[in-house]
């Protein structure tokens, strides 16, 4: 960011993280709060939220995803950003950079995908901007209302419990099949698997429940990956976690049992999914728990955190840190 620290050094050497940790550093001498899910500002008494997300068609779109859908996707990544923090999204912008040799109608099913997308949240696209490049990328920016206080990742306290609005390792085992070529012996768990990976909802119901009820402490989006979520809500908070229970959903392990891989690993690392994970006072916790039910969700109960830092993993075998891993742009993937 301009000082000598990194002179010389390139974005494959420092990843995504180390370059977004000098963002925030950048960003915080300014005197600007940043470091969250989405941003916050308040306008003549009204507080907003604002938060963007891009796709990148070379390291973010899977072979064989429809046009629509990654437009779709766009827009949801961004809503779910809202979402955690308890922001009602209210209007979606759309940047568009695009390959010249591209057919205009895929170009414009990536932005009718945007629309869609927009609209099954209640929001609206109301524009973008337009530019060439050799690849498409696809940025979405979002405005949501905050009608109650956020939930920021920094609110958690040892004792609270730790949540997820759902099971993990849907995306994981198809980005695995996509990425592989690999295919499981029933249709029916290919196209759930797809489904999953292509047709990803936000957990918006969930995220405005629990903003309406003031029973989280702290919530994260977690696109980036279960065990890089878990790391970033702790670190955010400054307390430790204790993970006592690793929601997999029942595809993911029918998937791992017959290709012969690790569950816990596509839940942990597969990335890509859109639960939140939520911090809850223990005292909350029922409020929380209805309060989410009542919208037609959940909360599943995941452990809880702790005053010593890192995440532990109390799952299958002997209790050990979670490594810190997830997806992350400039490195290489494992």
């Amino acid at each position: 960011m301009g000082g000598s620290h990194h002179s010389g050094l390139k974005l494959a050497e420092v990843g995504e993280r180390g370059f977004v940790e000098s963002i925030i550093k950048k960003l915080r001498s300014l005197g600007v709060e940043a470091g969250d899910d989405a941003a916050f500002i308040e306008v003549a008494g009204v507080k907003l939220a604002l938060a963007c997300d891009t796709l990148v068609w070379r390291t973010d779109i899977p072979p064989g995803m429809e046009s629509l859908d990654v437009g779709r996707k766009a827009a949801v990544s961004c809503i779910s950003d809202l979402a955690a923090k308890g922001a009602r999204p209210l209007a979606l912008l759309a940047s568009l950079a695009l390959p010249a040799s591209m057919d205009v109608e895929e170009a414009l099913k990536l932005v009718e995908g945007v629309g869609v997308g927009a609209a099954e949240y209640g929001a609206e696209l109301l524009g973008g901007d337009t530019n060439e490049a050799t690849e498409v990328v696809l940025s979405v920016a979002g405005l949501g209302l905050l009608e109650h206080p956020s939930i920021k990742r920094s609110g958690a306290r040892p004792g609270d419990y730790i949540a997820a609005t759902g099971p993990f390792g849907l995306t994981g085992a198809a980005l695995h099949m996509a990425l592989k070529g690999l295919k499981p012996s029933s249709e029916e768990l290919q196209a759930k698997l797809w489904m999953a990976l292509t047709k990803p909802r936000a957990r918006l119901k969930e995220g405005l429940a629990l903003a309406s009820s003031r029973a989280a402490s702290a919530s994260i989006d977690s696109s980036d990956g279960l065990a890089l979520s878990l790391h970033q809500l702790a670190e955010a908070s400054g307390v430790g976690l204790r993970i006592d229970h690793v929601p997999v959903a029942e595809e993911a392990e029918a998937y791992a049992e017959e290709l012969g891989l690790d569950p816990l690993s596509l839940a942990l690392y597969g990335g890509e999914e859109y639960e939140l994970i939520v911090a809850v006072p223990r005292e909350k916790w029922g409020v929380a728990t209805a309060a989410v039910e009542a919208v037609g969700g959940r909360l599943i109960k995941m452990g809880v955190a702790t005053p010593t830092r890192g995440v532990e993993l109390h799952v299958g075998g002997a209790p050990r840190e979670l490594p810190r891993r997830g997806w992350e742009h400039f490195k290489p993937q494992a």
